[in-house]
């Protein structure tokens, strides 16, 4: 059955938000694996990984912390990664009840630049999984946001007469308007009150 209206969240700074530094978090991954960091070594993994990151290539982070010379364990570091990320994000105070009511009466779904495994494990460990129908990431479309492909994967997954994107970010804002779809800048608040912003009563 074709639900009338759905909206789509972004995931990193709009369901969740990050404790740490991303560089801190990089630089703990680097200690607790090679048991060293220096600053070169960041700056190269930054580079490296969102060059490939970019274009989707395959496990941009174990190929990134490869790419160090004096790293001999890039799946272990990649992996250390992951954990620490997770481990470090929050979900916005009182997302949990914002959901459980937008449930009521609408189709959600997140919309998330990412890779399936990092992006659906988070998710799984804060318990946000539950209320969502479907969840798309970028590397299954082949191309980020702002990029209109996640959003029509996103469309094929839930049908809909009528989507909302809700993120923090000019990708996700340009990417829905794009798409034909309803943008709104999430600003911190909550989420509860949105498709009265929308106009959707």
């Amino acid at each position: 059955m074709t639900s009338t209206r759905a909206i789509f969240f972004d995931l990193d700074g709009t369901l969740l938000e990050l404790r740490h530094e991303y560089q801190n978090i990089i630089a703990e991954t680097f200690n607790a694996i090679e048991g060293e960091v220096q600053d070169n070594w960041i700056t190269q993994y930054n580079e490296e990984f969102f060059k490939l990151f970019k274009t989707c290539e395959p496990d941009p982070a174990k190929q990134a912390f490869a790419s160090i010379e004096p790293c001999s364990e890039p799946e272990s570091l990649a992996e250390e990664l992951r954990k620490r990320e997770t481990a470090s994000c929050r979900p916005q105070n009182g997302v949990h009840d914002d959901l459980e009511r937008l449930t009521e009466n609408y189709a959600l779904g997140v919309l998330t630049n990412g890779f399936p495994e990092w992006q659906r494990g988070k998710l799984r460990k804060y318990n946000l999984d539950q209320y969502f129908d479907t969840i798309v990431t970028s590397y299954e479309a082949g191309a980020h946001k702002p990029d209109e492909a996640p959003y029509r994967i996103a469309e094929k997954r839930l049908p809909a007469e009528t989507y909302a994107m809700i993120g923090d970010s000019d990708a996700d804002i340009l990417g829905a308007k794009n798409a034909g779809w309803t943008a709104y800048r999430h600003s911190g608040s909550g989420f509860s009150e949105i498709p009265a912003e929308l106009d959707w009563g």
